[in-house]
């Protein structure tokens, strides 16, 4: 049974809701892992930046140590001097 040129457009128009609606919901789908990779990704660098930070914290607290050390080191030095 052959179908008018009417009946086909009509039928091929009819479609085209349908594709719309599948390709949007493919884009919707894409767009959430592609949201949650981004957010990963962000964690982990705000992780990074965390763990980098307390790392400065604490060489500049060994540094501090180290100094505090070293000065008291000169002093003993310059009052055991002094003593003799």
């Amino acid at each position: 049974m052959a179908y008018s040129q009417a009946l086909v457009l009509a039928g091929g128009i009819a479609h085209v809701p349908i594709l719309i609606t599948a390709l949007k919901f493919a884009d919707n789908k894409t767009l959430k892992l592609n949201n949650q990779s981004k957010a990963a990704a962000l964690a982990l660098e705000k992780e990074k930046a965390a763990a980098a930070a307390s790392a400065a914290a604490a060489a500049a607290a060994a540094a501090e140590q180290e100094a505090a050390r070293q000065k008291a080191q000169k002093a003993a030095a310059e009052s055991a001097s002094e003593s003799d």
